[in-house]
């Protein structure tokens, strides 16, 4: 990432049809235009559909569009379920808390820093 500020997101308790709407409509407005880092907070989720599940895909897409990156963070119990038995959490990096997911896109720009800022020695 080219150190952009991370956007942070906390989903409501329902992600339904309606509240997916809502959300899309102002990450498009917030998106940063390059390398946007993206974490999404679940932990408050209580009931999600396919429509949320939906949202969580769509989110992926704008930001990959974008050449950035969504990580999924501190995910309910009723999430991770969801998450699970659709094999959604095969296609999301998915981290225990929010501060966590923001610390790996750090990490992410230091190791790029430490392979661009070492030269290859020259060969004779």
């Amino acid at each position: 990432m080219n150190g952009e500020a991370v956007t942070y997101v906390r989903i409501p308790k329902r992600l339904d049809a309606r509240e997916t709407r809502a959300f899309l409509r102002e990450l498009k407005a917030e998106l940063n235009p390059d390398h946007p880092c993206m974490v999404v907070d679940l932990s408050q989720v209580e009931q999600m559909d396919t429509a949320g599940l939906d949202m969580l895909l769509q989110c992926m897409l704008e930001v990959s569009k974008r050449d950035g990156s969504v990580k999924l963070a501190g995910i309910s119990p009723e999430a991770a379920t969801v998450l699970e038995l659709t094999r959604m959490d095969q296609i999301f990096e998915m981290f225990p808390t929010v501060s966590e997911a923001a610390s790996s896109f750090k990490v992410a720009r230091v190791d790029t820093l430490s392979d661009e800022a070492s030269p290859q020695p020259a060969v004779a």
